[in-house]
Formats: C-alpha cells, sequence, structure tokens
C-alpha cells in the first residue's frame, strides 16, 4: 500500500540533527511539580505529565509551549515514507529517511489515490481491478516524462430540462461546486504524492445533446461559461476546459463570446459526428453487443423518464409504451453522438487518463463518482444537492426535499443553491449571517453583509459550540474583536468550563525560536503529526480488570483559536489541517468496516520516557454527545522528521480471533506459522499505518485550511484528528489557543 508523503524538519536536510541523539532521559516525566520544575524536557501535548493532578501542576513547563494542531509538509514536495522496519529498536534506530521513491514507486502512489476516487460496484469490491495496469501504463509516462498527469472527463453538459421538478434553473449550483472542489482535491491528492501534480480536462459534451433534448445552445453556452468562472472562483486551478474546436484539430481556444459560439455551434456538432462516426455503424447491434453502451444506454432511458416528463404546453398526452418508444429513440440517438464524441477524445488525446461519471467494465475510462455523496448516486446537472447540519450530503429530484425538514437556500447573486435541513443552530437574532459549508468538512460563519461590524461578544458560542459538535470546524470569519483578548477569553467562558493552566487560559502558538532538547515541535516551524490534543496529558489509574496500573489521557473536548497574524502565504504555508471521524470512516475502503476498527487498539512510545507505554488504547469510541464512532489515533513520528520529541506507534489488530478451529488444529496452524510470524506482524503493522494515514489526509476527509488575520475557529477533539504544515521562519505565524469542556 502507497503511503502520502511525510513531513521533514523545517530547519533542513540535516536529518541526523548533528549527529546527537534525541532520545530524551527517562526521567523526562514525572508525577509531581517539583520534579517538573528541574526537568530538561519540555512537557508538550505531545509529551507530557503523567500526574494524577491538576493542569496547574505542569506551570513551568506547559508555559513554554504551544499546543495546536500537527501535519504534513505542503504538497509542493514529493518527500518519502516511513522506515519499512517496524521493530521498536529498530523504527527508532531509523534517523535518516527512507531512499527517495523510485519512479516506479511514484506511479503506484498515484494508482493508489485514483483507486481510492475509483467507482467501484459492490458486487466488485473483492474483484480483482481488471484494468489497472492499462491506466498504470498512462500514468507512468507521465511520470517517466516528470509532467503532470492529464486527466479528461466528459461531463458537465447542461442543466436537465425539467426546471421544475429535479433542478432550480439553468446556471450551476452547490451541485456543480461541490463536484468541482471533489475533483480539485483529486489532483491535490495526486500533488501531495507526485511534485508535477495532475490537471482534470473537462470536455463538456453538452453540445452534443442539447439539441435533441429540447435545450437551446444559448443556455449551454451560459452554463459553460459559469462553470468555468465557479471553479475559478472556488480555488479550482487544476480543472481546465477543453473545447470542441480543439477535438477538431482547429483553435484551440474556441469561441471568446456567445456570438461567435452561437455563430460556430453546429457546424462543431456535425463535425464530430461526419468525422468521428465509424462508417455503417450500427447503434442496435452497439448497444446489444457492448457492455458500457448497454449499461449508459440503460441510463439514458432512466433519466429522460424524469428529464422529459413536463410535456410541452399544447402536446398530445402519449401512452406509457407511446413514451418508452419516445426515450428509446432519443436515447439511441444520444449513443450514437457519445459514440462520435468518445472517438473525437481518445483520437485527439489519446495519452490522457480517461475518466467517466457512468458505471463502466474500465476497459478504456476509469468510473468515478463526481460528488462524496451518500444514497444513490445523482450528477449535479440532473438533481440538486441537499445538506445535513452535519454536512453530509445527498442528491435529491427537488421536487422530493420536504420543505417542512428542510430550506432552500440562495447564493449571492440570488439564485437558488441547495436545500440545507432546518436547524435552530442557524438562527442568530441580531445577526444577519452566512452558513458556508467547506469541503470536504467545516462550516464558514459570516456577516451576509460586507460592512456590518459583529463583535464576537455577541456571538452566541453556545451554538458555535454545537455546530462544531456536528460538523468541525467551525469559523467566523469578518467579525470584529476577535483579537482583543479580554473578549476572546471570555467568549470561552461562555462556550463551556475552561481548562487553565496556572499562566492563565490562553496559550500563545507560535514559533518560540528554541532549539535542542528544551525546545519542541509545536513551538517550533516544524511539520507535526497528526493528533488529538491531550492524549499526553495524563494520569495514573488502576483498571479494575486486570489491577495494573494505566496512563488515562485527560482528553479536552473542544479546540477554540483565534489568528492574530498568519503566514505571509496562509493557503500554502503553516496550513492546519482537520480529518473528520465521520469523512474518514465514510470512505474507508469497502473491504474494512467499522465494526472491525471498533475491534483494533493501539499503543504509544514517546521519546521522552521509554519506560512508559500508553497502551490498549481503542482506535474507535463513540462521541460523548452525538453517539457516532471517533477515530483516537497519533501518527508516527520519526527521528528523521523532526530535531525533537518523536514516537513509536503500533496497532493490534484484535479481528483474528481464530474462531472456527478447533483446537488441535489451531496449535498446529499457529506451529506452521510461527516461523513467518515476525514478518506477518510487520507487514500487518506497516499495512494499517499506512492505511490510517492515507485515510487520514485524503482530501475527501480533511480540510486543508490557512487561517486569515482574526478568524476564530472552534473545533470537536474528539470527532476529529489535526496537525500543522511546516512554515518559514521569521514569518510570525500566531494563534491563540483555549482548551474548553
Amino acid at each position: 500500500m502507497s503511503a502520502p508523503a511525510l513531513a521533514t524538519k523545517a530547519s533542513g536536510p540535516d536529518f541526523d540533527f548533528q549527529g546527537q541523539s534525541m532520545k530524551l532521559p527517562e526521567s523526562s516525566i514525572k508525577s509531581t511539580e517539583s520534579d517538573l520544575s528541574d526537568n530538561d524536557s519540555l512537557l508538550t501535548d505531545s509529551m507530557t505529565s503523567d500526574s494524577d493532578s491538576d493542569r496547574d501542576s505542569t506551570s513551568k513547563q506547559i508555559e513554554k509551549v504551544t499546543l495546536e494542531a500537527t501535519t504534513i509538509p505542503a504538497s509542493s514536495t514529493v518527500l518519502p515514507t516511513e522506515p519499512q522496519q517496524e521493530d521498536h529498536e529498530v523504527a527508532y534506530d531509523g534517523k535518516r529517511p527512507p531512499a527517495p521513491k523510485t519512479l516506479s514507486e511514484i506511479s503506484e502512489d498515484i494508482m493508489g489515490v485514483l483507486a481510492r476516487y475509483r467507482l467501484v460496484h459492490q458486487n466488485d469490491v473483492n474483484k480483482r481491478w481488471a484494468a489497472r495496469k492499462m491506466f498504470r501504463d498512462q500514468v507512468e509516462r507521465y511520470v517517466t516524462r516528470q509532467e503532470p498527469v492529464l486527466l479528461s472527463l466528459p461531463a458537465f453538459p447542461f442543466k436537465s430540462p425539467n426546471k421544475t421538478t429535479k433542478v432550480f434553473g439553468t446556471l450551476p449550483d452547490k451541485g456543480e461546486e461541490v463536484a468541482l472542489s471533489h475533483l480539485q482535491g483529486l489532483c491535490s491528492a495526486i500533488k501531495d504524492v507526485y511534485e508535477h501534480g495532475a490537471n482534470v480536462y473537462i470536455v463538456s459534451d453538452g453540445l452534443m445533446y442539447n439539441d435533441i433534448l429540447g435545450i437551446s445552445d444559448a443556455e449551454t453556452w451560459r452554463y459553460g461559461q459559469a462553470l468555468a468562472k465557479m471553479a475559478i472562483d472556488c480555488g479550482c486551478g487544476n480543472i481546465k476546459f477543453l473545447r470542441l474546436p480543439m477535438l477538431l484539430g482547429e483553435d484551440t481556444k474556441g469561441p471568446t463570446t456567445e456570438e461567435e459560439y452561437l455563430k460556430d455551434v453546429c457546424y462543431f456538432r456535425d463535425s464530430i459526428v461526419e468525422r468521428y462516426l465509424p462508417p455503417g455503424f450500427d447503434v442496435e447491434a452497439h448497444i446489444k453487443k457492448d457492455t458500457d453502451s448497454t449499461l449508459t444506454y440503460r441510463g439514458y432511458i432512466k433519466f429522460l423518464e424524469t428529464d422529459l416528463a413536463e410535456r410541452p404546453a399544447g402536446a398530445e398526452p402519449k401512452s406509457k409504451s407511446q413514451l418508452k418508444k419516445v426515450y428509446e429513440e432519443i436515447a439511441k440517438k444520444m449513443i450514437v453522438r457519445g459514440k462520435a464524441f468518445a472517438a473525437s477524445i481518445a483520437q485527439n488525446i489519446p495519452e490522457y487518463v480517461r475518466l467517466s461519471i457512468h458505471a463502466s467494465t474500465e476497459t478504456t475510462k476509469l468510473s468515478m463518482s463526481l460528488l462524496p455523496q451518500l444514497g444513490r448516486a445523482f450528477t449535479p446537472w440532473h438533481s440538486s444537492l441537499v445538506r445535513a447540519v452535519d454536512g453530509s450530503i445527498t442528491m435529491s429530484h427537488a421536487r422530493d426535499v420536504p420543505a417542512l425538514t428542510h430550506e432552500l437556500i440562495f447564493d449571492k447573486d440570488g439564485r437558488p443553491s441547495y436545500f440545507r435541513e432546518r436547524s435552530p443552530l442557524f438562527n442568530w437574532p441580531g445577526m444577519d449571517v452566512d452558513f458556508n459549508y467547506l469541503y470536504p468538512t467545516g462550516i464558514i460563519i459570516t456577516p451576509r453583509d460586507p460592512s456590518a461590524k459583529y463583535s464576537l461578544s455577541d456571538v452566541r458560542m453556545q451554538k458555535v459550540r454545537a455546530l462544531s459538535e456536528a460538523c468541525s470546524p467551525v469559523i467566523l470569519r469578518n467579525f470584529t474583536d476577535t483579537t482583543d483578548a479580554h473578549v476572546f477569553e471570555s467568549k470561552a467562558y461562555d462556550a463551556g468550563t475552561v481548562a487553565p493552566w496556572t499562566f492563565g487560559i490562553r496559550q500563545a502558538v507560535k514559533d518560540a525560536g528554541n532549539e535542542g532538547k528544551k525546545a519542541s515541535t509545536v513551538t517550533s516551524n516544524e511539520a507535526m503529526p497528526m493528533h488529538y490534543d491531550g492524549m499526553f496529558f495524563t494520569k495514573k489509574q488502576i483498571d479494575p480488570a486486570t489491577g495494573e496500573e494505566k496512563l488515562i489521557s485527560q482528553v479536552p473536548r473542544f479546540q477554540y483559536f483565534t489568528s492574530i497574524a498568519p503566514c505571509p502565504d496562509p493557503e500554502t504555508q503553516g496550513l492546519t489541517l482537520f480529518a473528520s471521524s465521520q469523512l474518514f470512516l465514510q470512505h474507508l475502503p469497502p473491504s474494512h468496516t467499522v465494526q472491525e476498527l471498533e475491534k483494533m487498539t493501539w499503543s504509544c512510545k514517546h521519546s521522552s520516557n521509554w519506560s512508559n507505554t500508553m497502551s490498549d488504547l481503542a482506535l474507535v469510541v463513540r462521541h460523548p454527545t452525538t453517539g457516532k464512532p471517533c477515530l483516537r489515533y497519533h501518527e508516527p513520528w520519526y527521528r528523521w522528521q523532526t530535531q525533537f520529541a518523536h514516537n513509536e506507534i503500533r496497532i493490534n489488530n484484535n479481528n483474528s480471533d481464530g474462531s472456527g478451529r478447533g483446537e488441535e488444529e489451531a496449535k498446529e496452524e499457529e506451529a506452521k506459522e510461527e516461523e513467518g510470524k515476525q514478518s506477518q506482524e510487520q507487514n500487518q503493522q506497516r499495512y494499517f499505518k499506512d492505511l490510517i494515514r492515507e485515510m487520514l489526509y485524503d482530501r475527501r476527509v480533511c480540510l486543508y485550511f490557512g487561517f486569515r488575520r482574526g478568524d476564530v475557529l472552534v473545533a470537536d477533539n474528539v470527532s476529529m484528528l489535526h496537525t500543522r504544515t511546516a512554515f518559514p521562519k521569521g514569518s510570525g505565524r500566531e494563534l491563540w489557543r483555549i482548551h474548553f469542556n
């Protein structure tokens, strides 16, 4: 299994940290305040006291730390993965990173990304991906040339003809916006493992079908233009658009005005069919013998039943059998046009990796879903987007969304955009604000009127907290008084029970410029591992089942930040990443289940004190409020990745219980397997660590967020894991942070 790129030290390539051993003395964790005050180690949220006493007992060391989330570096650099050895001593003896990946290994990593986005039928979950080698060969050609991987996607034609019951209107809405973000996430995920990244080229097939379905050429043009503008506005820089003239070997720019477009549109459409439709093409025979065309034909008939359900005024009514024949004839015409269109793509851009929104045999194209949706799959131009309070997405025909439970949300131009589940959490008396769901998780709240001056002191933090439990993180942007220390601290008490330190409740999160073992990753500009706050703030407790003494984490429920000074380039430097447990489990490979993960435990050994191991930690716990399963994990962090503290993680797979075997049979099998047991254990450790890491940084799961000055953020520390990317020294990046329960 391929793994995402891991972080390096921000300070440079000297991974040995001047050849010095960074292992801290075993005395670095003490249980009394007096011991802590004499200790050379710095207690952080990644290296904390196991004292039974209050947080205040750690005061002298905690004053020096910042407990912000942690992360991998910006995706612009391809870095090697973790060492292959998983032995307890060997893993921490690795002072250098693994060797750089070969071109073949990088190609495999890219294929791993494509596999995660691939649309797999439930009956094919355990089947071999037959066409994998073909796609891999295409990918490897780009990697060998050190060029961006180019992917083509025929899609986004125009809005459904049925504007009454299926969609809102003629222009792209929130459904298309999320789909574009989803495709941009695919490109960014490839960039994470391959420095040259990828571009998706959308080849709109609108002109090939619009006249058949009664959509005007002008409407098709306006939809395409609005879609291209939406991609720019949403920051989807890796989404490109190919015009029909390119498929005809003509001007690649295509028409630049609607007038030019309408003048030549018939020529473009007819020329594609004339040049690329095979001579003597028999559509009925083709549908019968070609499996992909059969699937597409059936899909066409299905959506035509609703697309053309609205009978034009004055038209003669038709029986079901008559309508069926009409739909079949239209579907055949679409197959003919589609055959020519596909041939034009194959002939003109044969090296592009061909994507498809339709289920297929994948002999020539890779099927993928355009949206991270629950339930029945719809395309955004045939349906309307529906958001639950927790951010989960379903697609539905507009008429099927009940007004009693959902409200229609309009965009900034006053056009219907999507449906949102009704909730009192969206009712903010005295404030006219917008709630905008981020991709893939989170909500950003802004005043609807940019000139409005809403103070943080007037925000109802109980609602912010409740929203963060539903869909973290919640960001307040363009509010006033957010950098006022008194206001910021007072609102923490409104949100919940504050977890204070002896120096106060507020901690500055910034690069302290310290080096050596008295310093910490969190007070540096280094990248950090994915984790949850409070894991290492522990107390000793007797396990009632075993009578043994254990370290128990005292985990705060919420994080509360304000941005005092962002990085100079907040979109690429010092990003804070939030991985959603809900999305992690939703996108878990179908070969694994939540139930499987709930049986697994893990342990952590930290370089601050190798003798103290936090063990038997549940990999999945239930959320105290929602009851939903939540991932609990700390990413392994190796010597070569940091000049500060590092750790070792071991995952215990408790699912193999030997059920169904007799006692003697089990003993015989165990004896036979003893020789290869260590190797198998290492492989299993590596597999699950890679799986978890890949999913945590998956762009469908993880929000890559750049703070702006004055942003206030609240995140649920149970349902989310978090991290931070590296940023330049001297950049002045500073956040304030408070924990509360």
